[in-house]
């Protein structure tokens, strides 16, 4: 029975009965409501949205693309897909970026940070990623957003970032390109000194008349064989003695050839790669395809002053009407349990 008026109770018609009989206080608490959240919603200073639109590029080295025999593989002209954004996301996350945006347009005086503060450091780095964000488009492009009071700071903040880019991610590559070429330098002296040892044991060799090895074994042979048929001892002797030569140090000859070709063309390779490594490092290429750089806002990004109010308006007048609902409850609670 007490189920079935609590029920009754709570059914659209008893809502309705309740609230044109709660009609003045939840009129009063609304229009106050509305009055407080727009005066509040006007003392909200305005914020202004700029955004710069671009896309990575595919190119991670530029001598490769040039030297590139596959033209479509390699195209300098070719967007960047998800794997290129995500990399140039992470670049927009960095200290970097963000630490020489700060430095360049002095953010910290411009968000008037106090630097004699213990936590100074922080209030800048938060006060920076709360103004400024960065989103990957289903597109794979990447937006620049950045929010501030004035602007034209806000386009300015988002172009440098957008132009910081470059300079950032030619900065990261130059780094692990020069500890690359320090590398390669190291070794490319080592087996440099290692084929000239190996020239000098071969001249050696040379001197007592090995030179084509195959081919001189062949013609002294073939001689050979013409002086036993026309018995010429002289003859015989001296090629038995130039054979004997070939026979007691062909092999190390061969061996030292064999390995001075091979040791060549490693050389030749590390050679090449230190060339395109310094090509890499002294071409400037940009690593982006700006689509919309960032211009002054007209219009405000906030706050939405209507749905402030509304908001607020509704909320206050739910919160009233929740609060006379319960009172009047535990009003009738406590009747029935004195009947």
């Amino acid at each position: 029975m007490n189920s079935k008026k609590q029920v009754d109770f709570l059914n659209n018609q008893n809502l309705l009965v309740l609230m044109y009989k709660w009609r003045k206080p939840l009129l009063i608490i609304s229009i106050a409501a509305f009055i407080i959240s727009a005066i509040t919603s006007f003392l909200i200073k305005e914020t202004y949205q700029s955004t710069v639109t671009l896309f990575p590029s595919t190119i991670n080295s530029v001598s490769k693309t040039l030297i590139s025999r596959d033209p479509v593989k390699e195209d300098l002209l070719k967007f960047g897909e998800k794997e290129e954004a995500e990399q140039m996301f992470q670049i927009l996350l960095s200290d970097k970026i963000r630490n020489q945006t700060i430095r360049n347009l002095n953010l910290i005086e411009y968000y008037e940070i106090d630097t004699t503060q213990a936590k100074w450091k922080t209030d800048l780095m938060e006060t920076f990623q709360g103004n400024v964000t960065f989103n990957i488009t289903k597109f794979s492009a990447i937006e620049i957003n950045v929010l501030d009071y004035s602007p034209e700071m806000a386009a300015k903040i988002a172009n440098e970032i957008a132009n910081l880019l470059d300079t950032v991610t030619k900065e990261i590559k130059n780094q692990v390109a020069l500890n690359a070429v320090h590398t390669i330098e190291t070794e490319y002296a080592q087996k440099a000194e290692l084929v000239k040892a190996l020239q000098d044991s071969l001249t050696l060799l040379r001197i007592l008349g090995i030179n084509e090895f195959d081919s001189q074994v062949e013609r002294y042979t073939e001689q050979l064989s013409i002086a036993i048929l026309e018995n010429k001892t002289n003859a015989i002797k001296e090629l038995e003695k130039r054979l004997a030569v070939f026979s007691k140090h062909g092999d190390k000859f061969i061996y030292l050839r064999d390995k001075i070709f091979t040791e060549q063309k490693q050389l030749y390779s590390l050679a090449l790669k230190l060339d395109e490594i310094k090509l890499d490092i002294s071409t400037n290429v940009s690593s982006k395809f700006v689509i919309d750089y960032a211009t002054p806002a007209d219009k405000k990004h906030a706050p939405k002053r209507m749905i402030i109010v509304l908001i607020s308006t509704m909320s206050a007048f739910l919160l009233a009407f929740v609060f006379l609902l319960l009172k009047d409850s535990i009003s009738k609670l406590k009747l029935s349990e004195q009947a």
